[in-house]
């Protein structure tokens, strides 16, 4: 108002770009615009996303606009008069171009990393993890080593089956292990860590990082990745796997791992989150350790959200299972400060 005010002051009128009913709508602009326009980011598809100044939204909003992520089926963008803000804003019409499955499709999750221990030419690859930068993968704090084979030595990247042939990965070499701080073997509390690679990753098609929750995400479903075992004493899985799982609440994972040995307190929902299915045998299992839970990101289809990092659970392949994530959320004031100082 005190625009318009100002205007008719200076004998000049604004510009009417609609009306509602007799009553013109005058200075329709973006709803989101700022005076910045160094915050304001614009993808391939024209929408735009606006920064917060929070580093891992921020940097979410740089990699969907700068990387060629898969992407869902675009119906369009559509416009829309917002009456109460007199301006714009814009919604996407999208048709999901994912197929469901026990077998994750190729490239559909292109931040899934393999971790291997020992020497590179007979390395066994026990652990996931999740790229989440040029430099750096998220996985659990107890996959920074095994009893037998010492420490985690390698990354893959951009790989779809363990028998894809071998100069198809991209390997890189594990130059630092960096822990939770507060995660204390053989306790499972804090149950995360960074892996610093020896070089930059080049990001393509097949790799990609996922972006972080920072505790917006929907989570009541979920799909945890990995190459882990395919049920109780069964082989690992050749194929990437994917497994959609629900949210238990509070009281139902407390119920399901109260105090012991390794949980003296207990689950702890601040840092910890469990999903399972109570009628069908999903969840996660030896060899899906560090591994991502994640959803379609609120931002934008063509990337996956982050929400858990995969830490432990009872015997899995069991019907109503369910197993202890790691919540991100908790934990990125942490990760911002190591993987984006500055």
């Amino acid at each position: 108002m005190q625009y318009v005010q100002n205007l008719k002051k200076r004998s000049k009128f604004p510009q009417i770009c609609s009306f509602k009913g007799q009553i013109p709508i005058v200075c329709c602009t973006d709803c989101e615009l700022v005076n910045d326009t160094r915050n304001v980011l614009v993808d391939r598809f024209g929408l735009h996303y606006f920064k917060t100044g929070r580093k891992a939204h921020d940097k979410c909003l740089e990699y969907i606009v700068d990387e060629p992520y898969p992407c869902d089926l675009y119906g369009g963008v559509q416009r829309y008069l917002d009456d109460e803000q007199s301006c714009y804003g814009y919604t996407l019409t999208a048709v999901l171009a994912v197929a469901g499955g026990l077998d994750a499709v190729k490239g559909q999750y292109p931040h899934m990393a393999l971790l291997g221990y020992g020497d590179e030419s007979s390395a066994d690859w026990l652990c996931g993890g999740t790229l989440i930068s040029h430099r750096f993968v998220l996985t659990a704090a107890h996959c920074k080593s095994t009893h037998h084979l010492g420490p985690v030595r390698f990354i893959a990247l951009g790989i779809h089956r363990r028998s894809d042939p071998r100069d198809s990965w991209k390997l890189y070499n594990v130059k630092d292990i960096i822990v939770h701080p507060e995660y204390n073997p053989p306790s499972k509390y804090h149950d995360i860590a960074l892996l610093v690679t020896d070089k930059w990753v080049k990001f393509t098609h097949m790799i990609l990082p996922a972006c972080l929750d920072t505790g917006d995400a929907d989570g009541s479903v979920a799909h945890a990745t990995g190459w882990g075992s395919l049920g109780h004493r069964k082989s690992l899985a050749d194929t990437l796997q994917t497994v959609a799982l629900k949210a238990y609440s509070e009281e139902e994972c407390s119920s399901f791992y109260p105090p012991h040995r390794l949980l003296l307190h207990g689950y702890n929902h601040t840092t910890q989150m469990c999903y399972g299915d109570k009628e069908e045998i999903n969840d996660t299992c030896q060899g899906d350790s560090g591994g991502p839970l994640q959803v379609k990101s609120e931002l934008s289809s063509c990337v996956h959200t982050i929400i858990g990092v995969t830490s432990h659970g009872k015997s899995c392949g069991f019907e109503g299972g369910f197993g202890v994530y790691s919540r991100v959320s908790y934990y990125v004031p942490w990760i911002e400060q190591i993987v984006w100082p500055r």
